[in-house]
């Protein structure tokens, strides 16, 4: 996960001819060539030299070791990867399809403020649905499903998720008040759907919403 630590071990056959090891980080700056970006660097004490390191690179990450020795030229590994895995909001996948009143901004649910999507306040459609690809490169969904604060006594609404067109949550009966966090995994699939339904009795509208959707994904730019 971005922001993990990452614990690299490097084993060193001769530890009695190496002087220093050297940790570095394949580096893909813009603008600029990639190359090899020294992390840190240690004395050989001993034939295990451990290194811990924050993973903030994006979808993949690259580390190799240099092995300075006291005699000779500086001895290279061969370079190990790691997968990057990061929340990333929903807005940040472009919808091919979302219904009028489905849109992304900004609502409160049970007193608190989010970056939400659900149904706008000047939508009384009954039904809001939006569906993204993100490419079998995320493996879960979360999100704080409720009606926005907007929404009268007495309404009431339910939110689906499904993958691929599969269901795979079912929220309970939303009401005014209620706030439930959800993480849900996903089959890696590669398109998700979500879908807000307005239960509310009679004339009485509710607008439901999902406060700080996120997608867990790697190989996403």
């Amino acid at each position: 996960m971005e922001g993990d630590v990452l614990t690299l071990t490097a084993k060193i056959r001769r530890p009695k001819q190496a002087k220093r090891i050297t940790l570095q980080r394949w580096d893909v700056p813009l603008y600029v060539n990639a190359s090899w970006e020294d992390v840190r660097s240690l004395k050989v004490r001993k034939r295990k030299t451990v290194f811990h390191e924050v993973v903030t690179d994006l979808n993949n990450a690259r580390y190799r070791v240099v092995v300075g020795r006291r005699a000779g030229k500086a001895v290279k590994s061969k370079p190990v990867s790691v997968t990057v895995w990061r929340w990333i909001p929903l807005r940040s996948i472009s919808s091919y399809l979302s219904t009028s009143g489905a849109v992304f901004g900004e609502t409160n649910l049970n007193g608190s403020r989010y970056k939400a999507w659900g149904a706008a306040s000047y939508s009384h459609a009954g039904v809001w649905e939006s569906r993204f690809t993100p490419g079998r490169r995320c493996r879960a969904f979360s999100g704080v499903l409720g009606l926005a604060d907007s929404s009268p006594e007495g309404s009431s609404a339910v939110i689906h998720i499904n993958a691929d067109d599969v269901p795979v949550y079912d929220s309970p009966a939303l009401t005014p008040g209620m706030d439930v966090r959800v993480q849900l995994p996903l089959p890696s699939p590669y398109r998700i759907g979500i879908e807000a339904v307005d239960t509310s009795p009679g004339d009485i509208d509710s607008f439901p919403s999902i406060g700080d959707p996120a997608l867990l994904c790697t190989g996403v730019s």
